[in-house]
């Protein structure tokens, strides 16, 4: 269910934007992203830092794209969530001298801390690239290119990533019992 909760918003601004136009969808996202966390909340899931990053930039350019009537704001979004996943990747990694990557999943995952930090890296310069790939789409292409480059490209590109991150996980996972 915490997964059909993941991308709730999502589906739902494509399935709207198929049925109406862009302005319904992001109407449809925004109280799609509200729903999607008080359904976490509900089945007690984690809401992370994540979600709450989503929320306040769905609901602040959702509002701008609505009230001034211009998809340039919703689109602009996209971005905006994967430079500040970046930032706080990042961020961690400066700031508390630790990869967040390793906070999060260090307990279920024995990597060597330069594995972790690579990681990481790789995570920031991801998130740097789909913010510039989708700024790039969203100046020059259709909004219904876009509007499928947003469901389908990123979720797919980022399906691909999240795997080749698991493979160089796997390479580097340090097994139960082995001596250092």
């Amino acid at each position: 269910m915490a997964l059909v909760l993941e991308y709730l918003p999502i589906i739902a601004f494509f399935v709207f934007y198929k049925l109406a136009d862009i302005y319904v969808a992001t109407g449809v996202l925004m109280a799609g992203t509200v729903i999607q966390l008080l359904g976490l909340k509900l089945l007690k899931q984690p809401i992370t830092n994540r979600h709450w990053v989503i929320l306040a930039v769905v609901m602040v350019f959702g509002a701008v794209t609505i009230l001034l009537r211009d998809d340039w704001f919703i689109k602009l979004k996209v971005s905006i969530v994967y430079l500040a996943i970046a930032g706080l990747l990042l961020g961690g990694l400066i700031w508390k001298k630790r990869s967040p990557l390793q906070s999060m999943m260090g307990q279920d995952i024995k990597l060597p801390e330069p594995v972790w930090s690579r990681l990481t890296y790789a995570w920031v310069i991801f998130c740097g690239a789909l913010a510039a790939v989708n700024l790039y789409i969203a100046k020059y292409w259709t909004q219904e290119a876009w509007v499928n480059f947003k469901v389908f490209g990123i979720l797919g590109i980022t399906l691909i990533f999240t795997i080749g991150t698991g493979v160089y996980m796997y390479r580097h996972a340090e097994k139960e019992g082995t001596a250092d």
